[in-house]
Order: structure tokens, then C-alpha cells, then sequence
């Protein structure tokens, strides 16, 4: 996997940080960098202030503690876990504690979405994706199952056939469904639905949960258990859950996701609308695919203009989505990644909003993103 590395910038002037040369802009002594803390505040030495590290983005997703109540439960009970998962939005990015609950029990993925790709990506790259995202949390799904979840697809999805492999899989226990807000439980589960049969005296019906205030769904898969949906894990993490609703109808694909193809080499960008960029500081001229919604637009510029291009773009809109949430360089993160050089497909991906796709090849990539969005380096979702 590449190195990653957080870039830091003056706190006064916004300058990138750096050591090299002292007539360049964003020069600091080695040694004030080297010693700096994430609790201090970082200027250049021109701004002539104390130090504090930029950066300060929320990696992982918040969750209700009453929901990790339930799963203890799950845990004890040794239930079955279906983990939904939108193929689009997912970088990867787990909740630890959600994690370290279920990653002893029986699991299912279930990744939703899958209409969203075009015919020409196997089914099997995206399973071997979900099944190494999820082993790098010590997940060994049982199985991975693929969704899609337009209309015209529904013919494939068939609701008996998932039922029927739930309840050989449960072994009599309690099943447990959990997935973020967007992940597509509830349309999963409605179309599931016109396979079940209900074959007790009890009603399909909200309840709250015991001994929490969390309402959950719950259906009667016999006398003695049941079906439980959790409610959605928070998407602080996401672009989805941080931009305004405009921008997000914007970001949500709608039918086939885009991609936008370009070569870029070092001291080249590619800006997505005024919401994130990917630089290229080291590295030969290479081709770099960006997955992303069919409204996203992207644009080449150099990385010398690049501050320029954003700020002139969040007043003239000609490279859309623009947000009104990101009005300086203090409303971004930037990252760094060093890549190895195997010869591989990686992604890039900013969870919620797309992801960068390229052959390493000991490149250095710079990422600017919206500040507490989840960004991750991994192998390649399409291979």
C-alpha cells in the first residue's frame, strides 16, 4: 500500500510547509517542523508565529452507543450479521468498535448498487474489493453477495433465493442488519419482503429495542427469532453527510457512474468542481481514471494555479459541484500519498464522492479535501 503522509500548511497565510528553500513561499526551519505537536498551531517563518498542525480530519464514522449495546447483544446471542454496503459510496472506511463487535460472528456483505457499473466490470473485482476492505479489519465475511437496486435490474435480485440462504446461514439464531444511512437497507429489505413468509402469530413491526430508546424493525423469522434492522451508521465521514443537499444530488449517481479520463503529470491537477483536487508532485506522465456521479465535472490545471483556480471557481461556478461550505483553505484537508512502485491499479477514494484510479508507479499524489471527509489508499475497486 502507499505511504501517506499529512500535509501541513501555514495557519496564518495558508502556504504549504516546507523545508527546501527559504525564498519559496511556506518556509520553516526543519527543526520547528520536526518538533511540532497536533496540539500547537504551525506558521511559516514569515507569519512569525507558534505551530499547529493543519490537519485535524475525523476518520471514523460516529456511532450511537446504544446501537453498540444491541451488537453486544448480537455478540451473545451468536446472531447472524448482514453488513450493507452502497458499492459506490464505500472507500473502505469501518467503524473500529463496529468492527471489533461483529467480526467474531457469522457475516454476510451485501453490496448494493450494483446497476451503478458498467456491464464491463466483473462482479468478481468488486467482491475481491469488499472481501479485502473488510479483512483489514479482521472480517472474513462467510459470504459477499452483489445488489442492484434499479427497477430495470430487479429481475436479477432474487428475494426467495436471498431468504432462503439467510436462514441456512442463521442456524436458528437472530439476524442483526446494519449499514450506513444511505447504504440501501431499507430497499433491500422491501424487496426481500416479497420472498418471506411469515409462519408465526407475530407482527412485523417497529420496536424499540430492549433495554435502549434505539426503534429498530423487527420481523419474526420463527417462534423464537428474529430479524432486526439497525438504524443507519452516521455519515459524518462522507461527503454525503457533510455537504449541503444541493451539492449531494449533485454527488449521488443516478444511473451508470462517470469516468473521467486524463493524463496528468507532475505539476499537474485534477480539480473535482471546487470540492477536492488530486496533485501530482512526483511522477512521470500517467493515465488516471476519476469514478464519480454523472453531474460531477472535473478539470486539468496546473498545480501553481490550483489555489487560484478554486477560489475563482467558488465565485464563477464553470466547474461544478461548487459548495458554500468551502470558502477558504481553512475548510480543507490535504493529504499526501508516496506510492510504492508495483505496477498496480490503486484508488484514491474520498468516501461519498468518487475515487481516483491509477497504475502506481512511485508517484506522489497530494489530495485536498473537504475538512473530516474519510480518504483512502487501497487496491483498486475496478481492476
Amino acid at each position: 500500500m502507499g505511504k501517506l503522509s499529512r500535509v501541513l500548511r501555514c495557519y496564518h497565510c495558508g502556504a504549504i510547509l516546507q523545508c527546501e528553500d527559504e525564498n519559496e513561499k511556506g518556509y520553516i526551519l526543519p527543526e520547528s517542523l520536526h518538533r511540532a505537536t497536533p496540539i500547537q498551531i504551525i506558521y511559516c517563518d514569515k507569519c512569525f508565529e507558534t505551530m499547529k498542525a493543519f490537519n485535524n480530519s475525523e476518520l471514523e464514522q460516529k456511532v450511537d452507543q446504544e446501537v453498540l449495546k444491541i451488537l453486544d447483544d448480537a455478540f451473545a446471542t451468536d446472531a447472524y450479521i448482514i453488513w450493507v454496503v452502497d458499492l459506490f459510496s464505500f472507500n473502505g472506511t469501518l467503524n473500529k468498535e463496529i468492527a471489533d463487535k461483529v467480526k467474531k460472528l457469522s457475516l454476510t456483505v451485501v453490496g448494493t448498487k450494483r446497476d451503478l457499473f458498467p456491464s464491463s466490470v466483473k462482479d468478481d473485482s468488486l467482491i475481491n474489493y469488499l472481501r479485502e476492505r473488510f479483512q483489514a479489519y479482521d472480517i472474513k465475511p462467510n459470504t459477499i453477495r452483489l445488489v442492484s437496486t434499479s427497477t430495470a435490474n430487479s429481475n436479477k435480485f432474487d428475494p426467495k433465493e436471498l431468504i432462503n440462504a439467510m436462514n441456512v446461514a442463521r442456524k436458528g439464531h437472530d439476524v442483526y442488519m446494519i449499514g450506513n444511512l444511505t447504504s440501501g437497507k431499507t430497499s433491500l429489505i422491501n424487496k426481500a419482503m416479497k420472498g418471506y413468509e411469515n409462519k408465526t402469530n407475530r407482527q412485523i413491526k417497529t420496536v424499540t429495542y430492549p433495554g435502549t430508546s434505539v426503534s429498530v424493525l423487527e420481523i419474526p423469522l420463527s417462534r423464537s427469532s428474529f430479524f432486526y434492522e439497525l438504524p443507519g451508521i452516521s455519515q459524518t465521514t462522507s461527503a454525503q453527510g457533510r455537504l449541503e443537499k444541493e451539492v449531494v444530488k449533485l454527488i449521488t449517481p443516478k444511473k451508470d457512474v462517470k469516468i473521467a479520463n486524463r493524463l496528468l503529470n507532475a505539476g499537474e491537477a485534477l480539480v473535482v468542481g471546487s470540492l477536492a483536487a488530486f496533485e501530482i508532485i512526483k511522477g512521470k506522465a500517467t493515465y488516471y481514471r476519476f469514478y464519480c456521479a454523472e453531474a460531477v465535472e472535473t478539470k486539468k490545471v496546473l498545480n501553481k494555479k490550483l489555489d487560484d483556480f478554486i477560489n475563482e471557481n467558488n465565485i464563477r461556478r464553470s466547474v461544478r459541484p461548487v459548495s458554500e461550505r468551502l470558502i477558504s483553505f481553512l475548510d480543507y484537508d490535504m493529504f499526501e500519498y508516496t506510492m510504492e512502485n508495483d505496477k498496480k491499479w490503486h484508488d484514491i477514494s474520498i468516501e461519498g464522492l468518487g475515487w481516483l484510479s491509477f497504475i502506481a508507479q512511485g508517484q506522489v499524489i497530494r489530495v485536498r479535501l473537504p475538512k473530516g471527509i474519510a480518504l483512502k489508499e487501497s487496491l483498486a475497486k475496478i481492476r
